[in-house]
C-alpha cells in the first residue's frame, strides 16, 4: 500500500489544525480597536449550523394512494424495528452473527427516519448497542460517544496489497443472552489503524432516493457531456459508475455503488444488521454454533391469509418506504441566501452539484415528471489523495466519490464520506487537495480557489444558502 495513500486522513487532520492555528494567530494580531469592531458585527464567516424547526423531509410523498401509503408506513415500521438474534427479546429475529447496529433508524434518524446520522449530535447510538443483552464487544477507539457513526472498511487484505474494500462489521453476537455458545472475535481494528488500512463511511440519507433511482441515464449522460466540455472551472468531468450487469448507471451510495433501492436495502440489512434475506440468503459469518435461525431470516410470507402489504419481506417494504419518502424541502430564501445561490453557481459549485433533474413518466404519480433540486450530478469525481479512501467499488477508484446531493444540508450534522467534520466551512475547504504520487489533484481545486477569493460576506451568503437547503 502506498504510504501517500495510507496517510491521507492524517494529512487532512494536519491541514485542519494548521488552518485553525493560522486563523487564530491572525485574529490575535489584529489591532484591538479593529478586533472589537469586528466582534461587534459579524467578523468571521461562520457555519449557521443545523437549521431548527420541522424535519421537512422523509415523510410520505404528497399524492400517494391509500395502498401506497399503507406500504410506506409498513416499510417505516420495518426501518425502525429493533432486531435480536432469535426473536426472543424484541420479537424480530436475525441480528448477527456480525453487525453494526440492531435497527436501521439508529444510524438513519436525523432529522427523521431515513436521515443521515443519530438523533442528537452528542449521542452516538452505537454506545447503547455494543454491550446490549450481555454482548462482550469492545468499542473501537474511532467511535466516540459524541462523534459521527463510522462504519469501517479495510481497503486491503492483511498483505496490504490485495484489494479488499468490504465492510468489516464492528460487533459480534458473542456473549449475548440469546446467542449462547457462539464465539466470534471482533476484527483487529487497532492493527488496521496502525497500518493505515482502514477507511470510514458515515450513514448517508435516503430522503428522496426514489427520484434519484428513476432519473434517466440519458439525462445523466447529457449533463455529463455538458459538464466535461466546459473548462471554465478547471478539469471537472464526472464519470458514471457503470452497473456491469446491465450497463446502466449506478447512482446510490457514497461511491454510486448501487443502482436500485431494492439492492441497497437488502444489502444493508444483511451487512449492517446481519439479517439474511431473499437477496442475500447466506450469513456473513458461518461459524459453527452461531447459526440460530433458518435462512433466509427475512423473506416473503407465503401465508395468503395476511394483508397484502405483509406478504413480502422487510427489504422490499423498506425499499418502498424509501421510494415514497419525500425529498428535503428548502426554506424560503432571504436576500442573503439568494445572493449565496448566485455565488454557488458563479464560482463553479454547480458544475458537480447540478441543481436539478426532471424525472420521466412513472406509474407512481408522485414521482412522475417532477423537477427535483438534488444539487448533484450523481457522477464520480476525483477528489485527490486527501479524501482518498483507497476503496474501489465498480468504476469508482480509491480517490473517487459520487457528488453527494446537497438537498437537506440544512439538517446535516456531519459532512464528507467519513464524517470528519460538523462544520460546513471545513467541509468546503476539504474539497481542495493537490496530487501526490498515486492520485491526481481534486477536480474541485479551482472552485475552492474561487470560494477563497470571495469576500467574507459573499462566503457567508453562500453558507446561509446551503443551510437553507
Amino acid at each position: 500500500m502506498s504510504s501517500d495513500a495510507g496517510s491521507s486522513r492524517v494529512l487532512r487532520r494536519t491541514r485542519m489544525r494548521v488552518v485553525l492555528v493560522a486563523g487564530l494567530s491572525l485574529l490575535a494580531a489584529l489591532p484591538l480597536a479593529l478586533s472589537l469592531k469586528l466582534q461587534a458585527g459579524r467578523p468571521l464567516v461562520t457555519d449557521p449550523g443545523i437549521r431548527p424547526g420541522a424535519a421537512d423531509a422523509g415523510g410520505p410523498l404528497p399524492g400517494l394512494t391509500t395502498n401506497e401509503t399503507t406500504v410506506f408506513n409498513d416499510g417505516l415500521s420495518n426501518f425502525t424495528e429493533v432486531r435480536d438474534v432469535q426473536g426472543t427479546i424484541t420479537g424480530n429475529l436475525g441480528l448477527g452473527p456480525l453487525f453494526n447496529s440492531n435497527q436501521c433508524s439508529s444510524c438513519h434518524i436525523q432529522p427523521a427516519p431515513g436521515g443521515a446520522g443519530p438523533a442528537s449530535p452528542a449521542t452516538n447510538p452505537l454506545f447503547s448497542v455494543y454491550n446490549l443483552d450481555g454482548a462482550t464487544n469492545v468499542m473501537p477507539t474511532f467511535e466516540t460517544s459524541s462523534g459521527p457513526i463510522l462504519v469501517p472498511r479495510f481497503p486491503f487484505f492483511s498483505d496490504l496489497v490485495t484489494p479488499d474494500g468490504t465492510v468489516h462489521q464492528l460487533f459480534t453476537i458473542t456473549g449475548r443472552s440469546d446467542a449462547s455458545g457462539c464465539s466470534i472475535s471482533q476484527p483487529n481494528f487497532t492493527q488496521a489503524q496502525s497500518e493505515g488500512n482502514i477507511a470510514f463511511r458515515q450513514p448517508i440519507e435516503t430522503f428522496g432516493d426514489g427520484f434519484l433511482e428513476i432519473i434517466e441515464d440519458s439525462a445523466l449522460t447529457a449533463n455529463m457531456t455538458a459538464e466535461c466540455s466546459s473548462t471554465t472551472f478547471g478539469s471537472i468531468c464526472g464519470t458514471p459508475n457503470i452497473n456491469h450487469h446491465d450497463g446502466t448507471i449506478n447512482r446510490l451510495g457514497w461511491k454510486a455503488q448501487w443502482r436500485s433501492l431494492y439492492h441497497a436495502a437488502s444489502e444493508e440489512e444483511n451487512v449492517e444488521e446481519g439479517v439474511t434475506n431473499e437477496f442475500y440468503p447466506n450469513e456473513l459469518n458461518e461459524t459453527s454454533g452461531c447459526d440460530f435461525n433458518a435462512v433466509p431470516e427475512d423473506g416473503t410470507n407465503f401465508n395468503t391469509g395476511i394483508a397484502f402489504d405483509q406478504f413480502t419481506g422487510s427489504p422490499e417494504r423498506m425499499s418502498v418506504f424509501i421510494l415514497f419518502s419525500a425529498g428535503p424541502a428548502p426554506v424560503t430564501f432571504n436576500s442573503q441566501a439568494m445572493a449565496g445561490q448566485t455565488e454557488f453557481t458563479s464560482i463553479g459549485c454547480a458544475q458537480c452539484h447540478t441543481v436539478s433533474f426532471t424525472t420521466p413518466v412513472s406509474q407512481y404519480l408522485p414521482l412522475s415528471q417532477k423537477t427535483v433540486k438534488i444539487y448533484s450530478d450523481l457522477l464520480l469525481h476525483h477528489m485527490g489523495p486527501c479524501l482518498a479512501d483507497n476503496v474501489v467499488q465498480g468504476t469508482a477508484q480509491g480517490d473517487m466519490f459520487r457528488t453527494p446531493p446537497l438537498w437537506g444540508t440544512g439538517k446535516r450534522m456531519w459532512f464528507m464520506h467519513d464524517g470528519i467534520t460538523s462544520n460546513l466551512i471545513t467541509a468546503i475547504e476539504d474539497h481542495f487537495c493537490n496530487a501526490n504520487s498515486q492520485y491526481v489533484a481534486s477536480e474541485a481545486n479551482t472552485v475552492i480557489n474561487n470560494y477563497n477569493a470571495l469576500t467574507g460576506q459573499q462566503q457567508q451568503d453562500l453558507l446561509d444558502f446551503l443551510r437553507d437547503l
